[in-house]
């Protein structure tokens, strides 16, 4: 029988007068060295490696990424938020607060609720981001070009599953923390914040295994997080803790309403153009320091979710995942 594709090349055709199914020639997926997967038996070792790779390959298209959907809505949202500041300091209330208790605590849980909803605005961003830069990496570990705009275009029709799924999570988090912490601390005591900040670590690698979860497998994504957090704790706390510790700083010493307190503790003996210029600064070193955050972060996450599913699915290679990307 002939091997020849009447489809591409015209042949003879084969010897029992038909021809051949359309699958009889499918067309072939990007072959080479696994550069995405860390496999079994490639151990820490290739995990680092293979997370470099990643941002080796697809820094450029990363920096785009999350300059787009974290850097700008950052900036847009820290702007608000400190001439909201500046004008509740120079507002009646703002003086009041300085001599009266009750309007303090109440100027702060308004500040609680401002940070609470600035943080559930630009969750829609930052998940845009990562769907889109999930599938860029894997494009680019295929060997395919992985343009932004497509990159974008493609995690604009992934971020109301993964809106739905974070909410979820960050509910059931928020809930298990607050309930952890009621159940150990005391009036007196703050003996729980150590088991606390142990569950709220634990929680929070949970939801860094959803994304992923909902842009591969798209099903169970909460069930899946937990499965692949919990079948290898400490593999995975080994290779997050770097990321984590690096998050935690950054949102600690970041973090907008003290860069605004500090532009406000500057204002009160400069002029009014250096105190705006103050807050400018401050606003964009926050906005920008969002980028190199999520590109370490982002690798990080993604070869430990691909590494966990290769210990059950022996066989998973990039063009499996392109193909379940879609």
């Amino acid at each position: 029988m002939s091997t020849t594709d009447p489809y591409s090349h015209p042949g003879p055709v084969p010897s029992g007068g038909f021809l051949p199914p359309d699958d009889a020639f499918p067309p072939e997926l990007p072959t080479g060295p696994e550069v995405l997967v860390n496999v079994p038996g490639e151990g820490l070792s290739g995990w680092a490696r293979k997370t470099t790779g990643v941002l080796r390959r697809g820094w450029r298209q990363q920096l785009a990424i999350f300059a787009i959907t974290h850097a700008v809505p950052g900036f847009l949202l820290y702007t608000a938020a400190v001439a909201g500041l500046i004008t509740l300091w120079n507002s009646d209330a703002g003086q009041v607060m300085l001599v009266s208790d009750r309007v303090a605590e109440g100027v702060g849980t308004l500040v609680l609720t401002v940070v609470v909803l600035m943080l559930l605005t630009a969750l829609p961003f930052r998940l845009l981001g990562y769907a889109a830069a999930t599938w860029s990496a894997v494009r680019q570990a295929a060997g395919l070009p992985a343009p932004v705009g497509r990159a974008l275009a493609y995690g604009l029709r992934r971020v109301p599953a993964m809106l739905a799924w974070s909410l979820v999570t960050y509910l059931i988090t928020a809930v298990a923390i607050v309930s952890f912490f009621l159940c150990f601390a005391t009036i007196f005591s703050f003996a729980a914040l150590v088991p606390t900040v142990i569950a709220l670590g634990y929680f929070l690698m949970i939801a860094g295994m959803v994304g992923p979860a909902v842009l591969f497998e798209r099903r169970k994504a909460l069930q899946r997080a937990f499965d692949t957090v919990n079948n290898a704790f400490w593999a995975n706390a080994v290779r997050l803790a770097v990321p984590g510790v690096v998050l935690y700083l950054a949102y600690r010493y970041n973090h907008v309403i003290e860069a605004a307190g500090a532009v406000l503790g500057f204002s009160a003996g400069v002029s009014d153009q250096l105190g705006l210029g103050l807050a400018v600064a401050a606003v964009t070193a926050s906005a920008a320091f969002e980028v190199p955050v999520a590109m370490l972060l982002f690798p990080s996450v993604l070869v430990t979710y691909l590494e966990r599913r290769a210990v059950v699915a022996r066989n998973l290679r990039t063009p499996h995942l392109l193909a379940e990307l879609g």
